[in-house]
């Protein structure tokens, strides 16, 4: 399948799920974790083995990092669907973290 094909789907199901989530997670959570999606979902390796990827507003990341807060993500996510709200935030709060160590003022 295409590369773009599945990222398009992947997005579309993390949306679904947050749609889900935001029932049991408080508007700040939510409106934080769409944000951090928002940066996180423009990290696109343009090929294969790609290294680095480059974020919506700039930022540089490793392939791996990149990997990890997808994850990070889905899984704050699932938490919400859950009911977790702690896991909730401190999985995020590791995300913003690593993102606002990217972050290059502009």
């Amino acid at each position: 399948m295409n590369n773009r094909y599945l990222t398009l789907l992947a997005m579309g199901l993390l949306t679904a799920s947050n749609v889900y989530g935001s029932t049991l997670c408080d508007d700040q959570l939510m409106t934080s974790l769409h944000e951090c999606e928002h940066i996180v979902g423009s990290l696109r390796p343009d090929k294969m083995g790609q290294m680095r990827v480059f974020a919506s507003d700039g930022s540089e990341f490793t392939a791996g990092q990149a990997q990890w807060m997808k994850s990070q993500l889905k899984q704050v996510a699932a938490e919400c669907a859950g009911g977790n709200v702690a896991d909730a935030s401190r999985q995020l709060a590791q995300v913003k973290d690593l993102l606002a160590q990217h972050h290059r003022a502009g």
